[in-house]
């Protein structure tokens, strides 16, 4: 399999789904070839494409190629590469994302795959041949990391930021909550204070739980849960619909209901040492088996291909 990987490559210490898609398919073999989609010649990408069996375009919002991008894409398809869109956000209750579907020349691949599963339909009156793709994590942050508590002393711990449009205020009263019942042993992550990389499995290592939460969607979750889960958290998460039928249950993760503070907070003070070891585990071991890149690279073959 040769695929060109049209997405955003960046160094360890970023966020960088994209080098970890890439690096997936390399751990199923394929020849892959990762180019930056921002300002790269539209022509420049069909040439690239010669003789590949799929082009995926991993989006990066602002990331575009210049020129002719419907051109392009048809270009592509015509020599006889299969075009694949992908992406790990939700779209669907978000006006300035709904409002694009299917407008941007993105949606005009072939395939379409997100981590907004619970829209179809909607996806399907608006002419996209969309996919559900729950997040995965790249294998190279697989497993546990050292902890460093004297960098990371936070006993609770939440990674991420706060877009209102987004998030509703769901994410905002669980901060709350968390510094009042917390205090000094609750710290947050995120936007002004980042963490990424190497740095991200010594802080999930060092925290005793990581309070997650995700938009509030059927069959959407955020990356931060695999990326969790994978490097040693225990991750607290509210329950969502499809998480169970991917083994995401209460023997991997904290599933808590939805705005139940009071519930979370009482399992969290009775967790022992033991249990959290057994979760982690659990947890480490589920992603390795169901959750990796090569996982979903496989499954984007069986759809377009008809083989994994």
């Amino acid at each position: 399999m040769r695929c060109i990987v049209l997405g955003a490559p960046r160094p360890l210490h970023l966020n960088r789904w994209k080098d970890c898609l890439t690096e997936g398919g390399q751990e199923l073999g394929w020849d892959m070839l990762h180019l930056p989609a921002r300002g790269i010649p539209a022509a420049e990408v069909v040439n690239a494409c010669r003789g590949a069996d799929m082009l995926i375009w991993a989006r990066t919002h602002g990331h575009q190629p210049a020129g002719d991008i419907p051109g392009m894409l048809c270009a592509i398809e015509d020599a006889g590469t299969a075009t694949v869109a992908l992406h790990l956000d939700l779209y669907w209750g978000i006006p300035h994302r709904e409002q694009q579907i299917g407008v941007d020349p993105w949606w005009s691949c072939q395939w379409v795959f997100t981590a907004d599963g619970g829209h179809q339909a909607e996806f399907l009156a608006r002419g996209i041949n969309h996919y559900w793709m729950p997040p995965p994590l790249g294998r190279r942050w697989l497993g546990r990391t050292r902890p460093d508590r004297a960098r990371f002393p936070g006993r609770i711990v939440f990674v991420g930021g706060y877009a209102p449009d987004i998030h509703g205020t769901h994410r905002a009263d669980l901060l709350t909550w968390a510094r009042r019942r917390y205090a000094f042993q609750f710290q947050q992550y995120g936007r002004g204070r980042p963490v990424w990389g190497a740095d991200l499995g010594a802080l999930y290592a060092s925290a005793e739980v990581v309070l997650g939460d995700s938009a509030p969607a059927v069959r959407y979750w955020s990356d931060r849960v695999v990326c969790t889960l994978g490097r040693g958290g225990l991750l607290a998460h509210p329950r969502t619909q499809g998480m169970t039928e991917l083994g995401l249950t209460d023997e991997t993760l904290l599933l808590y209901d939805r705005g139940d503070f009071v519930g979370l907070g009482d399992r969290i003070d009775a967790l022992t040492t033991a249990r959290r070891r057994e979760m982690t585990d659990a947890a480490i071991t589920l992603v390795e088996e169901r959750h990796l890149w090569e996982h979903r690279l496989r499954d984007v073959a069986e759809v377009v291909f008809g083989c994994g």
